[in-house]
């Protein structure tokens, strides 16, 4: 595909080798991370993992149609696996399963262009099925991708990406990686130990390998925040990193909630507060299911009790009609008693009473 409005073309990887799983039979490889970004050594191989395992359909089914959707089980079952190959703390999970949701999507989206965009028909779509994905995810992700309501969402999200005119040039490393090797250049010109900043990760991720930039647009951004940036060195000012974000923000605009451009995945105070993450959501519908059954059980638990509570008050009331009866009873021959003593000679009383009793 030629490129078109500063879209740089697609170039398609193949499968990675995964050769590293080798060394992990004598031990887990460490990953170190950084404001939750996967860097340095083993880095690359964690992304490569988790790259793989996200397209398998068998692993993390295609039939689920957003990622918050698939069951925790799943993504679970997952993260075991990767976690028998690499040592990385838990709090660093939300980054694996952010490469794991892109790498689902990705997968889709070119299943969509290679098997399904190519025929004019649901049957034809449905026979030229890829053996990897199972018939019933098939069957699901066709009449998902016919649906009008998907056609046009999937025709705004390609017109939002014609009207991005600045494609990176930073391909599969992380932006992380990007400023870390900012960081150790040695011809860096700026304070010591000042992190890289957004101004310095987008000259150096939008810059061609003859140190040009990727095109017209970005070279204009550039002049335009280093214009800003010398004005801010001239001042002085000592609030280095501060003051190229805020010119970031002023040339490029402000960040939309939740994201901060120029540095890929990275988790930022706030962002926890303003998405949830996919196993939040997932253990809150858990949660909001296990309600649901104590309540249900509850319900049932108090018409048994209502029940029982019915079966004593039929009892007591059948007992005490039981002994009014029997007090009526006992009354009758204590009467017929006195009847006996009155009026009857004492031989006879007692043979009536021996034959009575």
């Amino acid at each position: 595909m030629a490129e078109e409005e500063g879209v740089a073309p697609r170039n398609v990887r193949g499968k990675a080798k995964l050769a590293f799983l080798g060394r992990t039979r004598v031990g887990k490889l460490p990953v170190n991370f950084r404001d939750g970004v996967a860097i340095g050594p083993n880095s690359t191989e964690l992304s490569a993992l988790a790259g793989r395992l996200g397209r398998d359909a068998n692993l993390l089914p295609f039939h689920f149609l957003k990622w918050p959707l698939v069951d925790i089980e799943y993504k679970d079952r997952v993260m075991m696996e990767i976690k028998q190959h690499f040592d990385f703390p838990d709090e660093c999970n939300k980054y694996v399963f952010k490469q794991l949701n892109a790498a689902w999507k990705d997968e889709k989206g070119d299943l969509k262009r290679e098997y399904f965009t190519p025929f004019a028909t649901r049957e034809d779509r449905i026979a030229n099925r890829p053996d990897k994905v199972p018939e019933d995810q098939w069957t699901v992700l066709v009449e998902y991708w016919e649906n009008p309501k998907t056609h046009e969402k999937a025709g705004k999200n390609t017109l939002n990406r014609k009207r991005h005119k600045i494609m990176h040039t930073g391909g599969s490393k992380s932006f992380m990686k990007h400023a870390v090797e900012i960081e150790e250049d040695p011809e860096r010109d700026a304070p010591s130990g000042t992190p890289a900043t957004r101004l310095e990760i987008f000259r150096k991720t939008h810059t061609r390998k003859d140190k040009t930039p990727i095109n017209e647009l970005a070279k204009e951004k550039m002049d335009q925040m280093k214009e800003l940036a010398d004005m801010v060195t001239d001042e002085g000012s000592s609030m280095y990193s501060t003051g190229h974000d805020d010119i970031f923000t002023q040339v490029m605009g402000p960040d939309s909630r939740g994201r901060k451009r120029c540095f890929g995945r990275a988790t930022f105070p706030g962002e926890l507060s303003n998405t949830t993450s996919n196993r939040d959501n997932a253990e809150v519908r858990s949660l909001k299911g296990k309600v649901v059954d104590v309540e249900e059980e509850l319900k049932s638990t108090k018409e048994e009790l209502k029940n029982t509570q019915q079966q004593c008050y039929d009892l007591k009331s059948t007992t005490n009609a039981l002994q009014d009866s029997l007090k009526a009873t006992m009354d009758e021959i204590a009467m017929m008693m006195g009847y006996f003593r009155l009026f009857l000679p004492d031989g006879v009383r007692k043979f009536v009473i021996y034959v009575i009793f």
